[in-house]
């Protein structure tokens, strides 16, 4: 999937957590905590009810919260919870582009580029951002290749004594 389709497809993050939740929970929401799927959905006034700004408009616009209803649990989380995109303070729909950024480029990315391309301040988020995601690309379990393997545009080994130098024997 491409930058276009990506921007296409996730043009909020409610579609981003939508496409997460499908994908994570296919048989239906489930707790990561405990397993259970008895859960409900946590429900957020967008007013503050509180304080010197109370009636103003609330800056967590955090949806699509659930709660596990086990007694001994009632964890809450959301799709993002145990991903690479949990704790992050970036809009979901930078994270889906940075992902098809990354892995679409031939020869990978800098996190400066990131920065650039995805409207990012800092260099340190950036730099977080295009860790998290190479770290999820690598497959731990994976073995080592054997018997023939090909490998497009690739050249092993070192220049030959005397091929191309005008160098002879």
């Amino acid at each position: 999937m491409n930058l276009i389709d990506v921007t296409q497809q996730f043009k909020s993050d409610d579609d981003c957590l939508a496409y997460l939740e499908s994908m994570r929970w296919p048989d239906g929401i489930r707790c990561p905590v405990c397993g259970n799927d008895k859960v409900g959905k946590v429900t957020r006034s967008n007013v503050i009810q509180r304080g010197p700004e109370k009636g103003q408009a609330s800056k967590n616009k955090r949806t699509r919260i659930y709660q596990c209803n086990e007694p001994t649990c009632r964890q809450q989380f959301s799709a993002t919870a145990g991903t690479i995109f949990n704790d992050s303070h970036l809009p979901l729909t930078k994270w889906f582009m940075a992902l098809a950024l990354i892995v679409d480029a031939k020869k990978s990315i800098s996190a400066r580029q990131l920065k650039v391309h995805l409207g990012i301040r800092s260099d340190g988020t950036a730099w977080y951002m295009a860790h998290r995601i190479r770290k999820a690309m690598v497959d731990e379990g994976s073995a080592d290749l054997t018997g023939i393997v090909e490998m497009d545009e690739t050249y092993l080994g070192g220049r030959a004594k005397g091929i191309g130098s005008g160098w002879r024997k």
